[in-house]
């Protein structure tokens, strides 16, 4: 993910397309792969993987200017999240409804 942003930073100087399908590729991944145990990891990983890479590959958009450093920070990430909201959402939903679906066939086999 991170490098993923990254990337995309230095190619395309923005963060978008390429980071929100690694975003849904590692999200369903990730889901298909965890414990059936943590029923809530797979909804909450997604959003905290695209901030962390938005963060980090975002570093490389934020120029220097006359605002405060947190100020061009935010002013990054809402731009960021708010281009690649509909990519965060549909990785979540996916990672929610695999990991729910592996919940239920768990259960229906009898293993908790």
């Amino acid at each position: 993910m991170v490098a993923a942003a990254v990337v995309e930073a230095l190619v395309l100087d923005r963060i978008g397309a390429w980071t929100g399908g690694t975003l849904i590729v590692v999200a369903v991944l990730a889901a298909s792969v965890t414990r059936p145990g943590d029923r809530s990891l797979p909804a909450m990983m997604p959003p905290l993987a695209f901030v962390a890479a938005a963060l980090v590959g975002g570093q490389l958009l934020v120029t220097t200017g006359n605002e405060a450093w947190w100020a061009r920070q935010a002013a990054m990430l809402l731009d960021v999240l708010g281009s690649n909201a509909v990519l965060v959402v549909v990785a979540t939903a996916l990672a929610v409804v695999i990991a729910l679906v592996r919940h239920l066939v768990d259960r229906a086999r009898g293993r908790r």
